[in-house]
């Protein structure tokens, strides 16, 4: 059984496809898989834009025999890509496979390939680097929330005051997020109370982005990831054209 979950975001400077097997989320440390496998592969011309069709058949069946191969003794996590790289990550509790595994990375000609090792007892490639945070996971919504505008494509690019708006536990830590929201390149705009046993105080910042998915995805960022050092939640987003 799988729980894959996809989602767009920054990886080397550009927009990439992220996806992860959320199941680990609790397994992992069970298992005591604790040893990171990757495979990194690219195609062979170095200027390449993006994958040929012959190369994304060729590295699915690398995919394939490593998947084959080391049946029952390392666990698929998830993958980041770009239009002309990839990387695959595994988790293993034996280490011993590293060399079979590289050599079979190594067999494919077609494209560029690489693989590494590394012990990693935290899981840290899974829990910092793969499974969403807050802003990764907003990235879903906000892909969601550009498409539900229904705006024709170029006035995605113009610049939009987007507001969001924040809940939190007590008037002391809105008030604190508040003071931080020019640091943010934001303004509050107001401040009001909803009926909620957890969150009742709310606050709703004000800035400019334009309606792109990886611009947006950087605004929500910043403000979610201040917010969550005074257990701020992001309710929601507002577009004033």
């Amino acid at each position: 059984m799988t729980d894959f979950l996809s989602y767009e975001w920054e990886w080397k400077n550009k927009d990439a496809q992220f996806r992860v097997d959320m199941q680990y989320w609790e397994l992992l440390p069970v298992l005591g898989y604790n040893h990171l496998l990757y495979v990194c592969y690219a195609p062979r011309d170095p200027d390449a834009a993006a994958f040929k069709h012959l190369e994304e058949v060729r590295a699915q069946q690398l995919l394939a025999l490593l998947a084959s191969r080391f049946a029952g003794q390392i666990i698929y996590v998830g993958s980041v890509t770009l239009p002309a790289l990839a990387q695959h990550y595994y988790y293993t509790a034996n280490p011993a496979l590293v060399n079979e595994f590289s050599a079979l990375c190594r067999s494919e000609n077609k494209l560029q390939v690489g693989c590494g090792h590394m012990r990693e007892p935290k899981f840290v490639t899974y829990y910092r680097f793969l499974f969403p945070d807050d802003a990764k996971l907003q990235s879903i919504e906000n892909a969601a929330f550009l498409k539900s505008l229904r705006l024709p494509p170029a006035a995605h690019a113009l610049v939009h005051r987007v507001n969001l708006v924040f809940s939190f536990l007590s008037e002391q830590t809105r008030r604190g997020f508040l003071e931080r929201a020019r640091d943010l390149g934001m303004n509050a705009l107001n401040t009001f109370a909803v009926a909620s046993p957890t969150h009742p105080y709310c606050a709703t910042l004000t800035g400019f982005s334009p309606l792109l998915l990886p611009d947006l995805n950087r605004y929500t960022a910043r403000a979610i990831r201040v917010a969550a050092e005074a257990d701020g939640i992001l309710e929601r987003l507002e577009v004033n054209s």
